[in-house]
């Protein structure tokens, strides 16, 4: 489902610097990684691919709207006649866990919009320090949510954010509640001309406490007194001893982590607090890394015995089963347990061809020592013999008669009165 937010943010003062005519509010945070907001989490891959839709992108003042006081996509004709002053998103990333973009401001194009001019005060009152207080700005964007039940960052969540594009980044002056603004639904009015909800959160980048996490946090909080001295402080205190474009990511009890987010590291570092509040930095900064790790809930898992057999087995056989879904398991183990009998069909099948071969051998050389005996003193070859097979060759051996010429004649028809006598006839008649 598509759903369009309007996260809201607020910049520190000392962040806005003018060049010539030209103003940079630099480092507008818009998200962090996996920040859970209004029930929706918003992954640090989805704001790490989405984040580039942003650059160059409007920074108009507020979010626009049309005449029926609907809210309007920046590039909308009439929010450009309405709502533009001069400004736009530049340098767009994301970086050491957040995505941040710079505003460029045009003195010009901005002191020609009432809104504009306002803006060009404030930031003017920023740069000479007549006025701290944070600049709010609000990045209007379009996700795609799906259906996920978890938890992040101590938030539950029900729904993903996938997909963001961003529509534009809004520059707050006269909205209400833009110090503090709630979670709410306001109506969108699509390219279509259609109305639909857009959903408004605010994004919390401060430090996480964390310094009861775990079993040896909880432990200490039950022995210690470390509620007198408030969290709040504590951040504080480590934001101000660390680098300018750094900030504190997480707390622990004696511990915490800090982000460079222009050279994008993470570092790891100890601290300690003394009894009036005081906070100091212990040793040497060590840069680490951010891992994420998702353990499987044990007590809902089915147990499956045949399958851990078939594991076992492969496992044992050095065959590698990671990666392999429950079709390819059963096959690879089908092959193993039928490779035994495989392997002596294969054996057999050998022995019986190498027999063969060697009774084929046999009776080749058989029947050519019969063929040249046979074709002696005959009209035949050896291979006219050979064509009428090894046993007419044995049976034609082995009668009275070899041949159907008789041997000794050769080139001499039979004399069939051989042997036969006129006088014996003449004797019988007497």
């Amino acid at each position: 489902m598509t759903k369009r937010v309007h996260i809201l943010s607020a910049v520190n003062a000392a962040n806005v610097s003018k060049s010539g005519s030209v103003y940079t509010i630099k480092d507008v945070c818009g998200a962090v990684d996996d920040i859970v907001m209004n029930g929706r989490l918003y992954p640090a891959d989805q704001l790490a691919a989405g984040i580039a839709s942003l650059e160059g992108k409007p920074a108009p003042a507020g979010h626009p709207k049309n005449s029926a006081g609907q809210h309007i996509s920046a590039l909308n004709g009439e929010a450009l006649a309405s709502a533009w002053i001069g400004s736009y998103a530049k340098n767009a990333r994301h970086t050491a866990g957040r995505t941040l973009v710079d505003v460029v401001v045009n003195e010009a194009q901005a002191k020609a919009h009432p809104d504009g001019a306002k803006l060009i005060e404030r930031l003017d009152a920023a740069i000479a320090g007549t006025n701290a207080e944070p600049i709010h700005v609000s990045t209007g964007l379009m996700l795609d949510e799906i259906k996920a039940n978890g938890e992040s960052l101590g938030k539950k969540y029900s729904t993903i954010a996938t997909n963001l594009r961003y529509d534009h980044l809004a520059i707050l002056l006269n909205e209400s509640g833009a110090g503090t603004p709630e979670q709410g639904v306001g109506m969108f009015l699509n390219s279509a001309g259609e109305p639909e909800e857009v959903e408004t959160v605010e994004v919390n980048h401060a430090p996480e406490d964390k310094r009861n996490a775990g079993l040896l946090g909880w432990i200490r909080s039950m022995f210690t007194n470390s509620d007198e001295i408030s969290f709040d402080q504590i951040s504080e205190g480590l934001r101000a001893l660390l680098p300018e474009n750094a900030y504190p990511r997480e707390v622990f009890q004696r511990y915490f982590v800090w982000c460079d987010y222009k050279a994008d590291k993470l570092y790891q570092q100890d601290y300690a607090v003394d009894s009036e509040g005081s906070v100091a930095l212990l040793g040497q900064a060590v840069e680490v890394r951010r891992k994420v790790e998702y353990e499987p809930i044990t007590n809902h898992e089915r147990v499956d015995p045949v399958k851990d057999k078939i594991l076992a087995a492969l496992n044992a056989a050095g065959i590698q089963s990671a990666g392999l879904d429950d079709a390819q398991l059963l096959t690879a183990y089908n092959s193993l347990i039928a490779k035994p009998h495989t392997d002596a069909l294969t054996a057999a099948n050998s022995k019986l061809a190498a027999m063969e071969l060697a009774a084929n051998a046999a009776a080749d050389a058989e029947l050519t020592a019969l063929a040249t005996s046979l074709a002696v003193n005959t009209s035949l070859t050896a291979d006219d013999f050979k064509a009428m097979g090894l046993a007419r060759c044995k049976e034609l051996a082995s009668a009275a008669k070899a041949a159907p010429v008789v041997t000794g004649n050769a080139g001499k028809a039979a004399d069939e009165f051989a042997g036969y006598s006129l006088n014996s006839l003449n004797k019988e008649a007497k």
